[in-house]
Parts: C-alpha cells; structure tokens; sequence
C-alpha cells in the first residue's frame, strides 16, 4: 500500500485531483486540512485526515515520518521552499526507515517561466529548464523565491535521494464542482479587478501571449504523473527531465481582456466593453483591488508573456481535449460561473 499525502485539497486544482486519486488501488490517501468542515468532508471520502503548519519545519518531517509517507504532491504555498524542504526531508527519512523510493510533486506556475523572471523564448520541458532557472534574472524581487524554490527541490532532492518533479500549469479556466475553492486566479483576478473599477484594462502588450490549458485537461496530467508513480513507473524526474508543463496552446491576453469586458458590459457591470489602457492611478487602483497588493505585482497578475511546450506529459500520454479555441467560445459562460462564485 502506498502513503500519499495531497496539500491543497480543498484548493482549485488539488480538490479537483483528490476524486480521482480516490480511484486509484492500492494508495493511502492522507489530506493536509486546516479546518473541522474540511477534516469532516474528507473523512466521509475515506481519506485520512493530517494537521499541520506548512511553516513548522519539524511538524512537517514529523507527519511524513510518523505516517511513513512515500508519496507527497504538494499543491499549496507554491512559492515558499519551507513547505518543499521539509517534506523533503520527511521523505528522505521514510526512505531511510523503510528502503522505499519516495516521491515529492511540487506545483509551481507559468509565471516562473515567462518574462516576469527573465524567460524571453520558448521553453520546452524536455529541455535543461534547471540551467535556465540558474541563470534567469527576475525584474522583481519577490519573483525571485519562487524560482529558487524550483532549483533548490532539485538539489535537496538529487541529495537526499528523494525523487521530484515540478508541475506547471499556466492560466487554468473551467468551472469545478464539489466541495472548496471553485474558480482559478489569473481569469479571476481580471474579473474582480473590472467589477471594482467599472472598466477593463489592457495591462498586458497587445502581442503578449500566455499559455493555457482547461481545468480538465491540467488535472489529467496531474494524476497521469501520480499514477505513473504509484504504479512504479520508470517517468523522468529531477534537474535534468523533471519538469511537466501542463500546456495547450497561447492566447493573446488582449484577447481575454475582451472577452471579459464583453462579458461584463452586457450584465451592466462595467461602463464600457471598449478596453483601456492604463495609467499610473489605474495601476494604484488595480493593486489596491488585488488586496493592497504592490504596483508591480498588477503586471505579473494579469499580464506578462509566456510561451511553453508540453514534451514529458505528451510522452507520458497525456492528450489534452480542450485547445484555445475553447476557451475564446467560452468567455460568457465562465465570466457568469466567475461571477457566481466569486
């Protein structure tokens, strides 16, 4: 029987994985919950039930040591390196108690490969992308950690004889259902920044592009790299292959803006569906109604320019279903279940 525990389960993308976890025979599934509502829900599924600070260093290595956890997919707090280190280190101690190989899936984000930490070009998984992270330079301090954060679970991994692989999903759109957090980020956020200023912004170069890939689609590669694991597949992990991009294609963010403001014009909720671009009191207005947020932080949420390739999925067989198409005819429908969520 193999021990995995899932962080972020009550979260968009890892409440949408756990179901189909749940299908797979012959895994232990322990959930990370910060609440009595989440403990209740996730007991009721048969899974079992872990507390913790993902700050606390030693309660962290002790759940996993304790429980003799092999498998961790980590899908909360993707920028610190805390979280990752020390279900590193729990890891390597189950190995060590037990002889098994142990595993840690970390969640990351297009944003650490894209223009907002120095990436001007296409990037392939199947690539050296560790030596890129090396060497790429954010404009922004605060981008900064989350990249290291990727290298350095390489590194104390490949030390310790823990096995990692870094997921990347980019913009990820479609609505969820059951229970916890139903709506992504980046499409959210555009939502709730246009309801609070009555306009949509072109924040991003009229050419940028992001990828993108639909909910669906994300969470099959998600468990397509779990399964591969549980199942004692040979799939490539660590610095040299152990990135999976979980990508379908670009959209132009201007693109999305429209649709959005199009979508919002015709329930009355902006003044306008014409897009505008903004000045440096827009900026300050549209960080405010991302929480306070700093100025430079409107860009690397809503904007930027990102271009990807998923090589290690596709050889793995993930096929996705939903291309950009789908998600340029789907602009109404996913603004309405935005707004009903929100």
């Amino acid at each position: 029987m193999t021990k995995l525990l899932l962080t972020g389960a009550s979260g968009y993308l890892g409440g949408e994985l756990l179901p189909r976890l749940l299908e797979l025979p012959g895994l232990d599934i322990y959930a990370l919950v910060r609440s009595d509502i989440q403990e209740q829900t996730f007991s009721a599924m048969g899974v079992k039930i872990v507390r913790f600070d993902l700050m606390d260093k030693a309660a962290v290595i002790n759940s996993v040591e304790e429980n003799e956890i092999s498998v961790v997919v980590h899908s909360a707090n993707a920028f610190s390196f805390v979280p990752a280190e020390a279900f590193i280190h729990g890891l390597a101690a189950v190995k060590a108690k037990t002889g098994k190989p142990v595993h840690f899936v970390h969640t990351s984000g297009a944003k650490v490969f894209s223009s907002h930490t120095g990436v001007r070009r296409r990037l392939s998984d199947d690539e050296d992308v560790y030596t890129i992270q090396k060497t790429t330079k954010p404009a922004e301090a605060f981008m900064k950690t989350p990249v290291e954060t990727c290298t350095s679970i390489y590194e104390l991994g490949e030390a310790l004889g823990v096995q990692t692989y870094i997921f990347v999903p980019p913009m990820v759109y479609g609505p969820r259902a059951g229970f916890g957090n139903k709506i992504s980020k980046q499409y959210v956020d555009i939502v709730r920044v246009s309801l609070v200023l009555r306009a949509v912004y072109q924040v991003a170069d009229p050419e940028y592009a992001w990828p993108q890939c639909h909910l669906q689609d994300v969470t099959a590669l998600h468990f397509l790299i779990v399964k591969s694991i549980v199942e004692g597949k040979d799939i490539p992990y660590g610095k040299k292959n152990g990135y999976y991009f979980a990508v379908n294609g670009e959209f132009k963010w201007k693109d999305l803006y429209q649709g959005i403001a199009t979508a919002l014009a015709s329930r009355g909720l902006v003044d306008s569906d014409t897009l505008r671009i903004p000045k440096d009191e827009d900026i300050e207005a549209m960080a405010k109604a991302l929480g306070n947020a700093p100025k430079a932080l409107v860009d690397v949420a809503v904007g930027g320019s990102c271009a990807l390739t998923a090589a290690n999925g596709v050889n793995l067989g993930w096929k996705p279903q939903y291309a950009v198409n789908y998600l340029l005819s789907t602009f109404d429908a996913e603004v309405q279940f935005i707004l009903e969520n929100l």
